[in-house]
């Protein structure tokens, strides 16, 4: 099957466009395996470039493709920002009663195909006028929402609450990951003991990184949104505590058990210093996720918080009072919105999961700059089946794709570089 006014046939390039997207394959790392698999064959195979425009077209077809109208949208919210002053605002939507019918009973979270791209922007400026005014915009297109979700960013969160004031029945939560990350840091970025521990975690991995001993060296923590995953280092503490010396020795190079013995008392010893404190920091990351787990498999509704309630804090010890009336007084608000007999969603992990592929599409790109592949947002949403791949191809040609583009992006930063490196340096003189 081939697309009007193609040369590659339909299947062709949907194994090009599947393997950046699903298998996150570089553009010309997908050109090299296309011709390895015709290799024994005398054809010919589509370059990095058309692989590219392929990507670009499909993708601006999802976004400009008209969307359903309904009644019970829900709206996932977030920006994304790369070099430069542009943010990428992206909406997705879900109706809720495909999350009753479909998602909610399977127990599961939202999958990336379960979701609909209603709306990107590039916007120099995300103040939240602005984002209002996107918002209406998108009411008006494909119909209000029962309910957004996001996290409380300042833009989003004020851009949110005006929208509200005019479509005030539409239901605001806060996303229940990114509201226990915030509970841990306020827990533990103030704590000094927990800061002298990450501390001596990060100086005990840059010892043991180039010694018989690596495998068993601290994991490495993130230069940002560290309290997202707090248990990796808890987890890690907690494991090697409780390990047997002997599996130890067993998997060390030293045939030495006492030598042995001693390098671990020596890196390791620090460790006793933490233990009842590992143990509460254990048990605030199992409430947080405890938490997480329920509302992001079961969604949200008004008996959410006493469901926690008896499912957890009558098993948690040593955790200060402050912290639990935190993450209760969270989940009773955030229910208490609910409308009885409803249930809603509580996470928008799916456009975070979303972001995370696009980055990492993108950071093959030699520039980090919102750009064309921003598009890759969309197709990561579709249903790449070659019905849509034909229709998509036949409905939005190269040069519709290069006018987005120039309308959106203008000239882009590479092909400024191009312009300035290009110059010989005769011609380029500074005062």
């Amino acid at each position: 099957m081939t697309a009007t006014g193609h040369h590659y046939s339909v299947q062709t390039i949907q194994k090009a466009v599947k393997q950046t997207i699903d298998s996150g394959n570089s553009l010309r790392g997908v050109e090299k395996n296309l011709k390895l698999d015709a290799s024994d064959e005398e054809v010919s195979t589509p370059s990095f470039s058309s692989v590219r425009n392929w990507l670009g077209r499909i993708g601006l077809y999802e976004l400009q493709r008209e969307k359903e109208y309904r009644t019970d949208w829900i709206f996932i919210i977030d920006l994304t920002v790369e070099l430069g002053k542009e943010k990428c605002l992206v909406i997705l939507g879900v109706s809720q009663e495909y999350l009753e019918s479909t998602v909610f009973p399977s127990q599961r979270g939202l999958k990336h195909s379960d979701v609909q791209l209603l709306a990107l922007e590039i916007m120099e400026s995300t103040r939240g006028e602005l984002i209002e005014q996107k918002l209406s915009e998108l009411t008006n297109m494909v119909g209000c929402p029962v309910q957004i979700i996001s996290d409380h960013g300042s833009d989003l969160e004020k851009g949110i609450k005006l929208y509200i004031q005019k479509f005030t029945s539409v239901i605001y939560t806060y996303d229940v990951t990114h509201a226990m990350a915030l509970i841990l840091k306020h827990e533990l970025a103030t704590s000094e003991k927990y800061q002298s521990f990450i501390q001596k975690c990060n100086q005990c991995r840059h010892q043991l990184q180039q010694t018989e001993l690596s495998f068993i060296s601290p994991p490495s923590q993130r230069s940002q949104c560290r309290f997202f995953n707090v248990e990796k280092l808890i987890n890690w503490a907690q494991t090697l505590l409780n390990c047997p010396i002997d599996t130890l020795f067993e998997l060390s190079s030293n045939s030495d058990q006492e030598a042995l013995n001693q390098i671990l008392i020596m890196k390791f010893g620090w460790l006793g210093e933490y233990i009842e404190d590992i143990s509460i920091w254990g048990q605030m990351v199992l409430m947080t996720r405890t938490l997480e787990k329920q509302l992001k498999i079961n969604g949200i509704n008004q008996h959410s918080n006493i469901e926690f309630e008896l499912q957890e804090c009558s098993t948690v010890k040593n955790v200060n009072s402050d912290f639990q009336n935190s993450i209760l007084e969270y989940i009773t608000n955030e229910s208490s919105q609910i409308p009885v007999g409803k249930t809603f969603l509580a996470t928008s992990d799916v456009i975070e999961s979303i972001f995370g592929k696009y980055k990492n599409l993108s950071s093959k790109s030699p520039i980090k700059q919102i750009g064309q592949m921003v598009l890759n947002i969309s197709l990561c949403t579709m249903n790449l089946a070659t019905s849509v791949i034909k229709q998509a191809l036949e409905n939005v040609r190269y040069v519709d794709l290069k006018d987005w583009c120039f309308q959106v992006f203008g000239q882009s930063t590479l092909s400024k570089r191009k312009i300035v490196f290009s110059v010989s340096d005769d011609d380029t003189e500074f005062a």
